[in-house]
């Protein structure tokens, strides 16, 4: 059995879809499709860090003919146009994976141009249609409350991929926190979607809970730099989500304190 959030695992996971025989779709396709109704897996890829870990779990992905959602976040280890291009052309979407509103202090109208200026960026190289938001974790504001003062669909967006779907009559998982069911590490990435019967912890978990499941749709969020190529980064990746995952905690903790006053 290869170690969790290896592309080795990952491997076994595409496999895993690629039996199932039903839809693997993208955000843009879900909201071209109006919703669509039966059973279909939504693959969604938040890049945070490496732009080439989301390059080698794309082309993993093209080799089973699986179309995933990768959405961009606008810093130098991940917005470089030759790889943004190339994820681009083996047939996934490229979102924009916006964090304006923690850039700019929580000021809306500076965050809005920051958000034109970025969008516009990340248009020279590929087409956008869906946006993502980032948790940006360690800041005090959360990015998606831009939208309670603007309107995304302004900027020819289809969709904000936490805001158009109805999560209620779906399923929804993501490593955040380096495992599916790591709630109490994940502070900003949560849905009111629906609960799994069986535990989801690893990754063969999910991949029997996928066999098993059928009868609601299911949304996946998968983080690439967390998923390794060796042993060096795999131990790397380890250390910075321990790491990261006891940060956050204590911050989870320090707002509900906070709150309490």
């Amino acid at each position: 059995m290869p170690f969790d959030f290896t592309l080795r695992m990952y491997s076994r996971f595409c496999e895993a879809l690629n039996n199932l025989s039903c839809p693997i779709i993208t955000l843009n396709r879900y909201l071209q499709m109006g919703q669509p109704k039966g059973f279909y897996i939504m693959l969604r890829h938040d890049v945070d860090r490496s732009i080439q870990s989301a390059v080698r779990m794309a082309e993993m992905e093209a080799k089973y003919g699986i179309r995933a959602s990768y959405y961009i976040r606008m810093t130098n280890g991940v917005f470089r146009a030759a790889e943004i291009k190339k994820i681009y052309q083996l047939g996934h979407e490229i979102g924009y994976h916006y964090e304006v509103l923690a850039k700019a202090n929580g000021d809306t109208e500076i965050a809005a141009t920051i958000f034109a200026n970025e969008l516009r960026k990340l248009r020279k190289i590929v087409p956008i249609h869906t946006i993502s938001m980032h948790g940006s974790p360690l800041r005090p504001w959360n990015n998606i409350n831009l939208w309670k003062t603007h309107d995304y669909r302004k900027y020819d967006l289809k969709g904000e991929i936490s805001l158009s779907i109805n999560y209620s009559k779906l399923y929804y998982f993501t490593d955040t926190g380096r495992g599916w069911d790591s709630e109490r590490y994940n502070l900003r990435d949560r849905v009111n979607s629906k609960k799994p019967s069986m535990k989801v912890k690893a990754t063969y978990d999910l991949i029997d809970f996928l066999k098993k499941s059928c009868e609601f749709p299911v949304i996946i969020n998968v983080h690439p730099n967390r998923w390794s190529k060796n042993i060096i980064e795999y131990l790397v990746s380890m250390f910075t989500d321990c790491s990261a995952n006891q940060v956050k905690w204590m911050i989870s903790i320090l707002r509900i304190k906070g709150r309490q006053f």
